[in-house]
Protein backbone atom coordinates (compact mmCIF):
# COMPACT_ATOMS: atom_id res chain seq x y z
CA UNK A 1 0.00 0.00 0.00
CA UNK A 2 1.54 3.69 -1.06
CA UNK A 3 2.44 5.69 2.23
CA UNK A 4 1.52 8.87 0.20
CA UNK A 5 -1.09 9.92 -2.42
CA UNK A 6 -0.23 13.02 -4.84
CA UNK A 7 -3.86 14.14 -5.21
CA UNK A 8 -3.67 17.60 -6.23
CA UNK A 9 -0.57 19.31 -8.12
CA UNK A 10 -1.75 22.75 -6.13
CA UNK A 11 -0.97 21.79 -2.90
CA UNK A 12 -1.50 23.69 0.40
CA UNK A 13 -2.97 21.20 2.46
CA UNK A 14 -1.69 17.86 3.53
CA UNK A 15 -3.62 15.52 5.60
CA UNK A 16 -1.96 12.87 7.97
CA UNK A 17 -3.80 9.21 8.12
CA UNK A 18 -2.82 7.28 11.03
CA UNK A 19 -4.61 4.32 12.68
CA UNK A 20 -6.07 5.07 16.52
CA UNK A 21 -3.76 2.14 17.94
CA UNK A 22 -0.97 3.85 16.88
CA UNK A 23 0.07 7.24 19.00
CA UNK A 24 -0.52 10.45 16.87
CA UNK A 25 2.41 12.29 15.30
CA UNK A 26 4.10 15.07 17.24
CA UNK A 27 2.75 18.46 14.62
CA UNK A 28 6.06 19.98 15.44
CA UNK A 29 7.79 16.48 14.34
CA UNK A 30 8.97 18.07 10.91
CA UNK A 31 8.00 21.49 10.89
CA UNK A 32 10.11 23.22 8.10
CA UNK A 33 11.36 19.82 6.55
CA UNK A 34 11.70 19.76 2.93
CA UNK A 35 11.55 16.20 2.96
CA UNK A 36 9.03 15.79 5.18
CA UNK A 37 8.09 11.99 3.59
CA UNK A 38 11.47 9.98 4.26
CA UNK A 39 11.19 10.89 8.15
CA UNK A 40 7.74 10.29 8.93
CA UNK A 41 6.63 6.78 11.36
CA UNK A 42 6.30 4.18 8.44
CA UNK A 43 2.41 3.65 9.39
CA UNK A 44 1.55 7.25 8.86
CA UNK A 45 0.14 7.68 5.13
CA UNK A 46 0.09 10.83 3.70
CA UNK A 47 -2.00 12.30 0.89
CA UNK A 48 -1.15 16.12 -0.82
CA UNK A 49 -4.75 17.57 -1.99
CA UNK A 50 -5.43 21.32 -2.31
CA UNK A 51 -7.61 22.75 0.72
CA UNK A 52 -10.50 24.30 -1.14
CA UNK A 53 -11.71 21.32 -2.66
CA UNK A 54 -12.54 19.89 0.50
CA UNK A 55 -14.11 22.67 2.29
CA UNK A 56 -16.37 23.34 -0.35
CA UNK A 57 -17.45 19.32 -0.04
CA UNK A 58 -17.61 18.82 3.27
CA UNK A 59 -18.77 21.47 5.96
CA UNK A 60 -16.51 18.75 8.58
CA UNK A 61 -13.39 19.24 6.51
CA UNK A 62 -13.98 23.02 6.46
CA UNK A 63 -14.26 23.26 10.30
CA UNK A 64 -10.82 20.87 10.22
CA UNK A 65 -8.98 22.98 7.88
CA UNK A 66 -10.04 26.15 9.08
CA UNK A 67 -11.75 26.09 12.31
CA UNK A 68 -13.23 29.03 14.93
CA UNK A 69 -10.08 31.33 16.37
CA UNK A 70 -10.89 30.37 19.71
CA UNK A 71 -10.16 26.59 18.63
CA UNK A 72 -6.25 25.13 18.40
CA UNK A 73 -5.34 26.24 14.66
CA UNK A 74 -3.72 23.18 12.32
CA UNK A 75 -0.08 23.20 12.49
CA UNK A 76 1.88 24.36 9.27
CA UNK A 77 4.58 22.82 7.06
CA UNK A 78 6.95 24.18 4.71
CA UNK A 79 6.55 21.71 1.75
CA UNK A 80 8.64 21.86 -1.63
CA UNK A 81 9.29 25.21 -0.70
CA UNK A 82 5.56 26.25 0.15
CA UNK A 83 3.71 26.76 3.39
CA UNK A 84 1.22 24.19 3.84
CA UNK A 85 -1.74 23.29 6.48
CA UNK A 86 -1.21 19.97 8.24
CA UNK A 87 -4.48 18.25 9.48
CA UNK A 88 -4.42 14.66 11.14
CA UNK A 89 -7.30 12.01 10.50
CA UNK A 90 -7.91 8.45 12.08
CA UNK A 91 -9.44 5.29 11.33
CA UNK A 92 -9.80 5.56 7.53
CA UNK A 93 -9.51 3.17 5.41
CA UNK A 94 -6.60 4.82 3.24
CA UNK A 95 -7.64 3.30 -0.99
CA UNK A 96 -11.13 4.02 0.02
CA UNK A 97 -9.69 7.82 0.97
CA UNK A 98 -7.93 8.19 -1.48
CA UNK A 99 -10.62 7.51 -4.39
CA UNK A 100 -12.85 10.14 -2.35
CA UNK A 101 -9.90 12.67 -2.63
CA UNK A 102 -10.03 11.99 -6.07
CA UNK A 103 -13.74 12.50 -5.99
CA UNK A 104 -13.47 16.13 -4.37
CA UNK A 105 -10.71 16.95 -6.66
CA UNK A 106 -12.44 16.42 -10.13
CA UNK A 107 -9.45 13.55 -10.66
CA UNK A 108 -11.68 11.60 -13.23
CA UNK A 109 -8.76 9.59 -14.65
CA UNK A 110 -7.35 8.78 -11.25
CA UNK A 111 -10.68 6.79 -10.41
CA UNK A 112 -10.82 3.22 -10.75
CA UNK A 113 -13.20 1.45 -13.05
CA UNK A 114 -16.46 -0.73 -11.66
CA UNK A 115 -14.12 -3.50 -12.37
CA UNK A 116 -11.35 -2.44 -10.24
CA UNK A 117 -13.05 -1.15 -7.40
CA UNK A 118 -14.66 -4.18 -5.22
CA UNK A 119 -18.15 -3.56 -2.81
CA UNK A 120 -16.01 -3.64 0.21
CA UNK A 121 -14.30 -0.65 -0.94
CA UNK A 122 -17.51 1.00 -2.19
CA UNK A 123 -18.84 0.41 1.34
CA UNK A 124 -15.71 2.18 3.02
CA UNK A 125 -16.04 5.18 0.65
CA UNK A 126 -19.68 5.41 2.24
CA UNK A 127 -18.20 5.28 5.94
CA UNK A 128 -16.01 8.14 5.04
CA UNK A 129 -18.61 10.25 3.06
CA UNK A 130 -20.75 9.63 5.76
CA UNK A 131 -18.56 10.77 8.44
CA UNK A 132 -17.28 13.96 6.89
CA UNK A 133 -21.02 14.79 5.76
CA UNK A 134 -19.77 15.60 1.98
CA UNK A 135 -21.95 16.88 -0.29
CA UNK A 136 -24.01 14.30 -2.29
CA UNK A 137 -24.05 17.04 -5.58
CA UNK A 138 -20.94 15.15 -5.89
CA UNK A 139 -22.05 11.52 -6.49
CA UNK A 140 -19.52 8.30 -6.89
CA UNK A 141 -19.77 6.92 -10.19
CA UNK A 142 -20.21 3.52 -9.24
CA UNK A 143 -24.05 3.98 -7.64
CA UNK A 144 -25.80 3.02 -10.08
CA UNK A 145 -23.74 -0.47 -10.42
CA UNK A 146 -23.86 -1.29 -7.22
CA UNK A 147 -27.65 -0.32 -6.68
CA UNK A 148 -28.55 -3.38 -9.13
CA UNK A 149 -26.99 -6.21 -7.20
CA UNK A 150 -28.76 -4.50 -3.69
CA UNK A 151 -31.05 -7.72 -3.22
CA UNK A 152 -28.56 -10.12 -3.24
CA UNK A 153 -27.15 -11.75 -0.14
CA UNK A 154 -24.18 -9.80 1.31
CA UNK A 155 -25.30 -6.29 -0.43
CA UNK A 156 -27.40 -5.51 2.80
CA UNK A 157 -25.03 -3.20 3.10
CA UNK A 158 -26.97 -0.90 0.69
CA UNK A 159 -29.01 0.40 3.50
CA UNK A 160 -26.08 2.39 4.92
CA UNK A 161 -25.17 2.84 1.04
CA UNK A 162 -28.45 4.42 -0.11
CA UNK A 163 -28.97 6.74 3.04
CA UNK A 164 -25.76 7.86 2.90
CA UNK A 165 -26.12 9.12 -0.85
CA UNK A 166 -29.77 10.02 -0.86
CA UNK A 167 -30.55 6.85 -2.95
CA UNK A 168 -34.34 5.65 -2.40
CA UNK A 169 -35.02 4.21 -4.97
CA UNK A 170 -35.50 0.21 -4.73
CA UNK A 171 -34.96 1.00 -0.69
CA UNK A 172 -38.24 0.29 0.53
CA UNK A 173 -38.78 -2.66 -1.31
CA UNK A 174 -35.16 -3.94 0.32
CA UNK A 175 -36.08 -3.46 3.70
CA UNK A 176 -39.50 -5.47 3.10
CA UNK A 177 -37.48 -8.62 1.34
CA UNK A 178 -34.87 -8.29 4.39
CA UNK A 179 -38.15 -8.22 6.36
CA UNK A 180 -39.56 -12.04 5.03
CA UNK A 181 -36.05 -13.22 4.47
CA UNK A 182 -34.74 -12.60 7.81
CA UNK A 183 -34.00 -15.75 9.82
CA UNK A 184 -33.27 -16.35 13.56
CA UNK A 185 -31.89 -13.25 15.33
CA UNK A 186 -28.82 -13.83 16.64
CA UNK A 187 -27.78 -12.36 20.32
CA UNK A 188 -25.59 -13.44 23.19
CA UNK A 189 -22.95 -16.30 22.85
CA UNK A 190 -24.62 -16.71 18.59
CA UNK A 191 -24.01 -12.91 18.09
CA UNK A 192 -20.48 -12.77 19.68
CA UNK A 193 -19.32 -15.77 17.43
CA UNK A 194 -20.86 -14.60 14.37
CA UNK A 195 -18.96 -11.37 14.34
CA UNK A 196 -18.33 -7.91 15.73
CA UNK A 197 -21.13 -5.75 17.11
CA UNK A 198 -23.08 -8.72 17.66
CA UNK A 199 -26.48 -7.28 16.04
CA UNK A 200 -27.60 -9.06 12.99
CA UNK A 201 -29.35 -11.87 11.90
CA UNK A 202 -29.32 -15.06 9.36
CA UNK A 203 -30.11 -14.24 5.96
CA UNK A 204 -29.20 -17.22 3.20
CA UNK A 205 -27.38 -19.35 5.53
CA UNK A 206 -25.02 -16.74 6.44
CA UNK A 207 -24.79 -14.19 9.05
CA UNK A 208 -25.50 -10.63 8.39
CA UNK A 209 -23.83 -7.68 10.48
CA UNK A 210 -26.67 -5.45 10.99
CA UNK A 211 -24.60 -2.94 13.29
CA UNK A 212 -23.63 -0.25 10.66
CA UNK A 213 -27.34 0.07 9.30
CA UNK A 214 -29.23 3.19 10.53
CA UNK A 215 -30.85 2.76 13.57
CA UNK A 216 -34.65 3.18 12.69
CA UNK A 217 -33.93 0.84 9.75
CA UNK A 218 -32.16 -1.69 11.49
CA UNK A 219 -34.95 -1.47 14.31
CA UNK A 220 -38.01 -1.11 11.88
CA UNK A 221 -37.06 -4.68 9.59
CA UNK A 222 -36.58 -6.11 13.38
CA UNK A 223 -39.64 -5.21 14.92
CA UNK A 224 -41.63 -6.52 11.75
CA UNK A 225 -39.89 -9.91 10.98
CA UNK A 226 -40.92 -10.09 15.12
CA UNK A 227 -44.56 -8.90 14.71
CA UNK A 228 -45.37 -11.39 11.33
CA UNK A 229 -43.69 -14.51 12.80
CA UNK A 230 -45.22 -13.84 16.01
CA UNK A 231 -48.63 -13.82 14.17
CA UNK A 232 -47.56 -17.49 12.05
CA UNK A 233 -46.56 -18.83 15.01
CA UNK A 234 -50.00 -17.97 16.40
CA UNK A 235 -51.74 -19.32 13.54
CA UNK A 236 -49.72 -22.72 13.13
CA UNK A 237 -49.64 -22.86 16.91
CA UNK A 238 -53.56 -22.94 17.24
CA UNK A 239 -53.91 -25.19 14.29
CA UNK A 240 -51.58 -27.73 16.37
CA UNK A 241 -53.77 -27.98 19.17
CA UNK A 242 -57.11 -28.16 17.58
CA UNK A 243 -55.74 -31.74 16.53
CA UNK A 244 -56.65 -32.13 20.27
CA UNK A 245 -53.92 -34.88 20.74
CA UNK A 246 -55.01 -36.78 17.50
CA UNK A 247 -52.97 -37.01 14.17
CA UNK A 248 -54.84 -35.24 11.29
CA UNK A 249 -55.50 -38.30 9.23
CA UNK A 250 -58.09 -38.62 11.87
CA UNK A 251 -60.32 -35.56 10.66
CA UNK A 252 -60.80 -36.79 7.47
CA UNK A 253 -64.49 -38.15 6.06
CA UNK A 254 -63.61 -38.94 2.84
CA UNK A 255 -63.98 -42.81 2.87
CA UNK A 256 -65.80 -43.42 0.30
CA UNK A 257 -63.61 -40.97 -2.03
CA UNK A 258 -60.72 -42.68 -3.53
CA UNK A 259 -59.03 -40.37 -4.89
CA UNK A 260 -59.83 -37.29 -2.30
CA UNK A 261 -59.15 -39.64 0.78
CA UNK A 262 -55.54 -40.50 -1.09
CA UNK A 263 -54.80 -36.93 -2.09
CA UNK A 264 -55.76 -36.56 1.88
CA UNK A 265 -53.26 -39.19 3.11
CA UNK A 266 -50.48 -36.76 2.09
CA UNK A 267 -51.93 -33.52 3.30
CA UNK A 268 -52.01 -35.75 6.97
CA UNK A 269 -48.90 -36.76 6.19
CA UNK A 270 -47.68 -33.06 5.18
CA UNK A 271 -49.49 -31.45 8.09
CA UNK A 272 -48.02 -33.68 10.77
CA UNK A 273 -44.20 -33.26 9.60
CA UNK A 274 -44.93 -29.22 9.94
CA UNK A 275 -46.52 -29.11 12.85
CA UNK A 276 -44.38 -31.82 14.91
CA UNK A 277 -41.45 -30.35 16.36
CA UNK A 278 -37.95 -31.61 19.01
CA UNK A 279 -39.99 -30.80 21.84
CA UNK A 280 -42.46 -33.36 21.25
CA UNK A 281 -42.24 -36.76 23.60
CA UNK A 282 -39.58 -38.79 22.11
CA UNK A 283 -40.43 -42.28 20.54
CA UNK A 284 -39.69 -45.58 22.03
CA UNK A 285 -36.41 -47.16 21.46
CA UNK A 286 -38.06 -49.38 19.22
CA UNK A 287 -39.18 -46.52 16.93
CA UNK A 288 -36.95 -44.43 16.40
CA UNK A 289 -34.47 -43.86 13.28
CA UNK A 290 -31.68 -45.85 12.86
CA UNK A 291 -33.98 -49.13 13.79
CA UNK A 292 -33.32 -51.15 10.06
CA UNK A 293 -37.01 -52.84 11.24
CA UNK A 294 -38.66 -50.08 11.22
CA UNK A 295 -40.36 -48.71 8.24
CA UNK A 296 -40.12 -44.78 7.70
CA UNK A 297 -43.91 -44.76 7.75
CA UNK A 298 -44.00 -46.91 11.25
CA UNK A 299 -41.26 -43.98 12.61
CA UNK A 300 -43.55 -41.34 11.59
CA UNK A 301 -46.75 -42.52 12.54
CA UNK A 302 -44.80 -43.01 16.09
CA UNK A 303 -42.94 -39.85 16.14
CA UNK A 304 -46.30 -37.92 15.70
CA UNK A 305 -48.59 -40.39 17.66
CA UNK A 306 -49.24 -37.01 19.87
CA UNK A 307 -49.28 -34.27 17.48
CA UNK A 308 -50.59 -32.24 20.54
CA UNK A 309 -46.68 -32.33 21.76
CA UNK A 310 -45.79 -30.43 24.72
CA UNK A 311 -45.22 -26.63 23.18
CA UNK A 312 -46.09 -24.37 21.17
CA UNK A 313 -44.98 -24.48 17.51
CA UNK A 314 -41.64 -22.90 16.72
CA UNK A 315 -40.01 -21.72 13.79
CA UNK A 316 -36.40 -20.57 13.44
CA UNK A 317 -35.88 -19.96 9.70
CA UNK A 318 -37.12 -16.68 7.44
CA UNK A 319 -40.79 -16.19 6.72
CA UNK A 320 -39.63 -17.29 2.71
CA UNK A 321 -38.71 -20.25 3.74
CA UNK A 322 -41.79 -20.96 5.84
CA UNK A 323 -43.88 -20.04 3.04
CA UNK A 324 -42.22 -22.69 0.81
CA UNK A 325 -42.70 -25.16 2.99
CA UNK A 326 -46.62 -24.64 3.26
CA UNK A 327 -46.49 -24.62 -0.64
CA UNK A 328 -46.94 -28.10 0.26
CA UNK A 329 -50.33 -28.04 1.40
CA UNK A 330 -51.29 -25.57 -1.58
CA UNK A 331 -50.18 -28.58 -3.70
CA UNK A 332 -52.40 -31.17 -2.05
CA UNK A 333 -55.60 -28.75 -2.32
CA UNK A 334 -55.21 -28.75 -6.18
CA UNK A 335 -55.63 -25.81 -8.65
CA UNK A 336 -57.00 -22.64 -6.81
CA UNK A 337 -56.30 -19.28 -6.53
CA UNK A 338 -57.41 -17.46 -2.99
CA UNK A 339 -60.35 -15.65 -4.29
CA UNK A 340 -61.45 -19.63 -4.71
CA UNK A 341 -60.56 -20.06 -1.14
CA UNK A 342 -62.16 -17.22 0.49
CA UNK A 343 -65.28 -18.12 -1.22
CA UNK A 344 -64.92 -21.79 -0.20
CA UNK A 345 -64.78 -21.09 3.58
CA UNK A 346 -67.34 -18.78 3.41
CA UNK A 347 -69.48 -21.35 1.75
CA UNK A 348 -68.18 -24.60 3.27
CA UNK A 349 -71.51 -26.65 4.26
CA UNK A 350 -72.30 -26.19 0.21
CA UNK A 351 -68.99 -27.46 -1.24
CA UNK A 352 -69.23 -30.29 1.37
CA UNK A 353 -65.50 -29.77 2.69
CA UNK A 354 -63.92 -32.62 4.57
CA UNK A 355 -63.02 -30.92 8.13
CA UNK A 356 -58.92 -31.76 7.15
CA UNK A 357 -59.20 -29.74 4.02
CA UNK A 358 -61.19 -27.29 5.33
CA UNK A 359 -58.63 -26.90 8.22
CA UNK A 360 -55.81 -26.85 5.81
CA UNK A 361 -57.55 -24.34 3.90
CA UNK A 362 -58.16 -21.78 6.30
CA UNK A 363 -54.69 -22.20 7.92
CA UNK A 364 -53.30 -20.94 4.06
CA UNK A 365 -56.06 -18.60 3.48
CA UNK A 366 -54.88 -16.89 7.03
CA UNK A 367 -51.25 -17.10 6.75
CA UNK A 368 -51.28 -15.83 3.24
CA UNK A 369 -53.35 -12.76 4.18
CA UNK A 370 -51.10 -12.09 7.52
CA UNK A 371 -47.98 -11.74 4.63
CA UNK A 372 -49.59 -10.21 1.88
CA UNK A 373 -48.29 -7.00 2.02
CA UNK A 374 -44.92 -5.90 3.64
CA UNK A 375 -44.49 -2.88 5.72
CA UNK A 376 -41.13 -1.57 3.82
CA UNK A 377 -39.32 1.57 5.18
CA UNK A 378 -37.83 4.53 3.17
CA UNK A 379 -34.53 6.64 3.44
CA UNK A 380 -36.91 9.09 4.76
CA UNK A 381 -38.38 6.70 7.24
CA UNK A 382 -41.88 6.69 5.67
CA UNK A 383 -43.49 3.43 6.12
CA UNK A 384 -44.90 1.57 2.80
CA UNK A 385 -46.49 -1.49 2.00
CA UNK A 386 -44.92 -3.50 -0.93
CA UNK A 387 -46.91 -6.55 -1.99
CA UNK A 388 -44.87 -10.03 -1.27
CA UNK A 389 -45.52 -10.89 -5.09
CA UNK A 390 -43.06 -7.88 -5.70
CA UNK A 391 -40.11 -9.26 -3.50
CA UNK A 392 -39.94 -12.97 -4.27
CA UNK A 393 -40.45 -14.82 -7.43
CA UNK A 394 -42.61 -17.96 -5.66
CA UNK A 395 -45.03 -15.44 -5.07
CA UNK A 396 -44.77 -14.07 -8.86
CA UNK A 397 -45.65 -17.60 -10.09
CA UNK A 398 -48.00 -18.82 -7.46
CA UNK A 399 -51.61 -19.83 -9.10
CA UNK A 400 -52.68 -19.08 -5.61
CA UNK A 401 -51.84 -15.16 -5.79
CA UNK A 402 -53.27 -15.47 -9.82
CA UNK A 403 -56.32 -12.69 -9.96
CA UNK A 404 -56.76 -13.69 -13.41
CA UNK A 405 -58.26 -17.08 -12.61
CA UNK A 406 -60.23 -15.97 -9.73
CA UNK A 407 -61.83 -13.58 -11.34
CA UNK A 408 -62.97 -15.97 -14.31
CA UNK A 409 -63.83 -18.64 -11.48
CA UNK A 410 -65.93 -15.77 -9.43
CA UNK A 411 -67.45 -14.72 -12.98
CA UNK A 412 -68.62 -18.59 -13.80
CA UNK A 413 -69.86 -18.48 -10.11
CA UNK A 414 -72.02 -15.36 -10.17
CA UNK A 415 -73.55 -16.15 -13.54
CA UNK A 416 -74.82 -19.35 -12.08
CA UNK A 417 -76.56 -17.11 -9.16
CA UNK A 418 -77.82 -14.85 -12.15
CA UNK A 419 -79.24 -18.03 -13.87
CA UNK A 420 -81.06 -19.16 -10.95
CA UNK A 421 -82.06 -15.32 -10.06
CA UNK A 422 -83.58 -14.74 -13.56
CA UNK A 423 -85.22 -17.97 -13.59
CA UNK A 424 -86.78 -17.73 -10.02
CA UNK A 425 -87.92 -14.12 -11.24
CA UNK A 426 -89.59 -15.75 -14.57
CA UNK A 427 -91.17 -17.79 -12.25
CA UNK A 428 -92.78 -14.93 -10.32
CA UNK A 429 -94.06 -13.25 -13.03
CA UNK A 430 -95.70 -15.90 -15.10
CA UNK A 431 -97.67 -16.54 -12.10
CA UNK A 432 -98.46 -13.52 -11.24
CA UNK A 433 -99.87 -12.90 -15.07
CA UNK A 434 -101.73 -16.54 -14.88
CA UNK A 435 -103.35 -15.21 -11.52
CA UNK A 436 -104.33 -11.72 -13.50
CA UNK A 437 -106.29 -13.87 -15.90
CA UNK A 438 -107.66 -16.25 -14.28
CA UNK A 439 -105.57 -18.77 -15.54
CA UNK A 440 -104.56 -20.54 -12.19
CA UNK A 441 -109.17 -20.75 -11.21
CA UNK A 442 -108.69 -22.77 -14.70
CA UNK A 443 -105.63 -24.86 -14.01
CA UNK A 444 -107.05 -26.02 -10.98
CA UNK A 445 -110.33 -26.81 -11.69
CA UNK A 446 -109.06 -28.85 -14.72
CA UNK A 447 -106.68 -30.87 -11.75
CA UNK A 448 -103.61 -29.76 -13.05
CA UNK A 449 -102.59 -27.80 -9.96
CA UNK A 450 -103.78 -29.22 -6.85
Amino acid sequence: MPTEYQISSNIDLIIHLYNSSSPPPSPNEHTDSNDYGSSSPSDIIKYYVTAWSLQQASPIFSRIISPSPHFKQPSKIVYLGVECKSITLEDDCPHALSIVLNLLHLNTKSLPSINEISWNTFYDIAIIWDKYDISNLIAPPWLKYFQKVMNGVGYEGWLFIGKTFGEGEGYVELTARLIVEAGQNLSGKEAIEAGPGGVGFTRGGRYIDASGWPDSVREHITSENSNLMEKLRTILTTWKWSFKGKRPRALCTCYGNVPRYNRHTSLSNSIADLLSDESMTLSPQSHRAGNSNTSARVRLASRLRDIEGVANWQWNGSIVTLRRRMGIFRSCMGDRDMRQVKHMLENADIYDLCPLEESALRVLYDFDQTIETIRGIGIDGKIIDVPLNRLIEDAKTDPWNSKGDGKKWDSIAMLGVRISGIFALLSVVVFAIALGKGWGVKMVESGIVT
